[in-house]
């Protein structure tokens, strides 16, 4: 693939994807075919800036957690009213990355 390709996926979304696999996605592009990088061009990710908005606003509903897949941890958060604040104060902190993960998780399913 053409370094440019490369240079412009990296610079669009290496604030959401997690800092310490950024090496391996730059490799796995140097590899990877253009039909390939097209459906990997097409996979939206979720913004952790605007995870961690939504976190402050209605992280005691569990949103923030259904928003970066884990729904199991949302339905506790809802039914606990965000883990009677405790959680939702927490989450404030670990949001962002879980957002950064659960964009890494989405395109690797490309990448490998």
């Amino acid at each position: 693939m053409e370094q440019s390709k490369i240079d412009l996926f990296v610079a669009q979304n290496s604030s959401k994807l997690p800092a310490d696999k950024m090496v391996l996605v730059v490799e796995k592009l140097k590899t990877m075919s253009d039909e390939r990088f097209i459906m990997l061009q097409s996979t939206s990710l979720t913004s952790p800036v605007v995870v961690w908005v939504v976190s402050f606003f209605f992280g005691a509903l569990g949103i923030d957690r259904f928003i970066v897949g884990s729904v199991g941890a949302g339905v506790v958060k809802l039914l606990t009213g965000g883990g009677f604040g405790l959680w939702w104060f927490i989450d404030l902190f670990l949001i962002g990355k879980a957002a950064k993960e659960n964009n890494y998780k989405k395109l690797s399913l490309y990448l490998m």
